[in-house]
Order: C-alpha cells, then sequence, then structure tokens
C-alpha cells in the first residue's frame, strides 16, 4: 500500500456498508420472504461482510495514525423493494438525503416535498393497506417480508480446502446499527461478528468502554405493544429483570452507559436496594462517567415511596462510582414525562427532577444525603459537598412525544445516534401513517 493510500486511510472515522438485496415486485409482497430467497439474501449479506472484514483485517498500524480510537463501522440491509409497497417509509428509500448529521442542518423540507410529489396524505390502495391516506389492516407477510433477518452463513463462505473463520479485525472499535433499516442481523450472527471486533455480547470485555441501547417499537410493525394507547404508554410494560441485573453486574469497566427501555433502573440497581447490604462484596465501577436509564417507575400514578426507594438504590449503587459526573434516571408516556438527574461537573453535586405531574411530589431526605456524600465516600478527594435540588415542572403541551424529553437530557447525545433520533422526530409528522389512536 502506497503511502498516500496510507495517509487518507488515517482520516477515515466512519464506515457504512448497507448491503442491497434484490428487488421484489406485487407478486410477492405481501408474503414473507420463501427459503429461496432467504438464502439468496443470507449469501449477499455473508459475502459482502466477509470482503469487507478481510480488506480491514489487513488495515494495520492505525494506533499511530490520526485515527487511533479505531474506526466506525455501521451496519444496514435493504430491498429497494422496502420503500415500493406496503411501506413508505422515506428513510428506506436509496436516495435517501439524510446520511450524515450536517445533512439535517440547512432544512427537512424533503420530508414535506416528497409526501406532497407522491400524494401520500391522500393515497387509496388498499392491496398495500392505504385507506384514504392511513394505513390500516396490514398483513402479517408485508410485515415479515420487510423485517427478514439477516444472518451470516458459515457454510457458503466454507472454504473447499482450511476450515471457516471470520478474518480478525482490529481497526474497527465501534459497530453501529441505526433504525434506518427494518431489516435485522441476526443475534447469533451479531454475537459472531462482535466476537471478531473485540466485542462479546455474552459478558463485556475489558476492551468496551462505551455502550448505548435504545429500544424502540414501530406501531405499524408492531401494534401490540400500543393497543389503545399512543406510541410512548407501551414503555410502562415490565422490562426484563435478569437483563437489568446481568448488565449491571457486566458494565463495571465502562465509562458511559446508556439503557432506554430494554432494561429498567429499579433492576439495573437492584443490589443496592435497602434490603441489600451495598458495601459487601461490591465491584465498583471504577471508570463509569456518564450514566443514563429509564425506569417504568417514574409515572404519576406510582406510588412516591418506590419512586424514592428506586433513587436511594441509585444513591447507594453511585457510592460505589468514584468518576460519576453524570446520572440520569427518566421515562415518559402519554401525558407524563420526568427526569431525575445528578451531576457532579465542578466540584459542587447538584440534583434536579424535572417532570409534568406538578409540584406534588417530594424527593425523600435520603435520597440527597446518599448522592451528596457520593464523592466522599468515593475515590476522588474533593471534599465536603453541599447538595442543589432544582424541582423544574414542564408544560405538558410540550411533551408530545419521547423525542420531547430527549431534548432535556444532559447526557442526549449518548442516549440516540442523532440521525436516529432525527428520524424518530419525522416519522408521524407529515400525514397520519396508521389508525391506530392516539
Amino acid at each position: 500500500m502506497g503511502e498516500t493510500t496510507r495517509y487518507r486511510r488515517g482520516y477515515l472515522e466512519h464506515l457504512m456498508l448497507r448491503i442491497k438485496f434484490d428487488d421484489h415486485d406485487c407478486t410477492v409482497c405481501q408474503s414473507k420472504e420463501d427459503d429461496e430467497t432467504i438464502r439468496r439474501n443470507n449469501e449477499v449479506f455473508s459475502r459482502a461482510l466477509w470482503d469487507l472484514l478481510f480488506i480491514l483485517s489487513k488495515w494495520i498500524g492505525f494506533v499511530r495514525s490520526r485515527r487511533q480510537y479505531g474506526v466506525i463501522l455501521e451496519l444496514g440491509a435493504y430491498s429497494p423493494g422496502d420503500c415500493k409497497h406496503t411501506f413508505r417509509d422515506f428513510h428506506l428509500q436509496e436516495n435517501y438525503p439524510y446520511q450524515e448529521s450536517y445533512d439535517t442542518e440547512p432544512t427537512a423540507d424533503a420530508y414535506k416535498l416528497r409526501i406532497k410529489r407522491l400524494g401520500l396524505d391522500t393515497l387509496n390502495d388498499p392491496y398495500h393497506g392505504w385507506v384514504n391516506g392511513r394505513q390500516e389492516g396490514l398483513s402479517l407477510g408485508s410485515k415479515q417480508r420487510i423485517m427478514g433477518t439477516s444472518n451470516i452463513d458459515d457454510d457458503l463462505l466454507k472454504p473447499s480446502i482450511c476450515p471457516y473463520t471470520f478474518p480478525k479485525v482490529e481497526i474497527i472499535t465501534c459497530l453501529l446499527t441505526r433504525r434506518h433499516f427494518y431489516r435485522k442481523i441476526g443475534a447469533k450472527s451479531l454475537e459472531k461478528l462482535l466476537h471478531y471486533t473485540r466485542l462479546l455480547l455474552h459478558g463485556i470485555p475489558s476492551t468496551l468502554r462505551e455502550l448505548s441501547i435504545f429500544e424502540d417499537f414501530n406501531k405499524l410493525l408492531h401494534p401490540e405493544h400500543f393497543k389503545q394507547l399512543t406510541n410512548l404508554e407501551q414503555y410502562t410494560k415490565r422490562a426484563n429483570p435478569s437483563l437489568g441485573k446481568a448488565l449491571s453486574k457486566s458494565s463495571r469497566l465502562l465509562t458511559r452507559l446508556s439503557a432506554a427501555f430494554l432494561v429498567d433502573a429499579v433492576d439495573f440497581f437492584a443490589s443496592f436496594g435497602p434490603t441489600n447490604n451495598p458495601n459487601a462484596n461490591v465491584i465498583p465501577w471504577q471508570n463509569l462517567q456518564l450514566l443514563a436509564l429509564t425506569s417504568r417507575l417514574l409515572h404519576p400514578k406510582t406510588a412516591y415511596r418506590n419512586i424514592n426507594g428506586m433513587l436511594i438504590a441509585a444513591g447507594r449503587a453511585a457510592a460505589s462510582m468514584p468518576k460519576l459526573r453524570v446520572m440520569e434516571i427518566w421515562n415518559c408516556g402519554r401525558r407524563h414525562a420526568c427526569v431525575f438527574r445528578y451531576t457532579n461537573t465542578d466540584g459542587k453535586a447538584r440534583i434536579s427532577w424535572e417532570c409534568i405531574w406538578g409540584p406534588g411530589f417530594q424527593l425523600d431526605p435520603d435520597v440527597i444525603n446518599c448522592l451528596a456524600n457520593v464523592p466522599r465516600q468515593g475515590q476522588h478527594p474533593h471534599g465536603n459537598f453541599t447538595a442543589t435540588v432544582n424541582l423544574k415542572v414542564w408544560r405538558q403541551r410540550n411533551m408530545k412525544t419521547y423525542g420531547s424529553i430527549i431534548c432535556h437530557l444532559e447526557l442526549c447525545v449518548g442516549v440516540q445516534h442523532f440521525l436516529s433520533f432525527f428520524l424518530m422526530l419525522w416519522e408521524d409528522f407529515p400525514y397520519p401513517k396508521s389508525s391506530t389512536p392516539a
């Protein structure tokens, strides 16, 4: 490799691999992919990924380059037909203009212009589930097709002589999958891929420093999560307790962690509850500086003692986070939104409670005491602290989606990728896409 090429390579920060599958027509758009289509898609996916990783595996010596922290690899897969039939989502188009953060800066008028050009606000196409600009009665097959799963097929790529292994890639230090496409990467394939980019799903390794997870639902693809509610209320559902506890144990070496809706803060801090002794055999989060979690307990109908109990557990856990600068626990839904925030960025502990419920909620003194004393209990010699408590009530009309509350988070950048956030804000704006009641 020439020196010029090597020099240019040093500027690379973000690499996108968007794998294109074969197009499909109306004869199959209402049915799930058949076995032959699945096999063919898996072959295209596997070969494209193999070829890229093989090339990247030859890129060595990046530690001394401008990209000393490695490269972000973004993965996605789509068929050109994904946006031509039942689902007409703008972001599924091949020429979708908002591919980088700076693309959104001037204007987002492309969304409005497309709706007018295609007449989606008045579209009548019952075969594809469109009635007077609304989507109704979508077939299961159409959903299964657009959400097809891409898998790495070892047998397709196995050489005839030597055993098959994926190339090891040292330069990739971040794997990103955004909500740009609906097609999924199989869990087992993702685990295999992460293994060869120095990351693991089961048991976070010491090399991983930042982890961001955002669970979301599309009300057309998953109406069972919405029923007669808005596209927010499903987040009062109970997260998997074992997953929250497992993440708590495996995150002790992270510097930044954000987990929205997939786990609940009450499970993450379960071992620090009032019935447990947090000082017994606790492995500290030695490097954790930024933490953002959601909790269904932050709801106006939850008993205040339960909310305070969870926040006390969070404060006790923070005693094992000597470098903690910001911790946010939040939730939002129909007619409710709330953020509890602890910051320690300039030698003073600050606690804030912001919500749309009104002024009735009172923080338990134990919550304030736990967090005010975190620096003294930790390893940083910050000295004595006075906790400043700020109670703020938001206007309900300003909190219509969880995108509204994300803007108020101190850690909003790490909670959700900016382009995913931008896409989310526009998904329901131009026209009523579904008959799901709001």
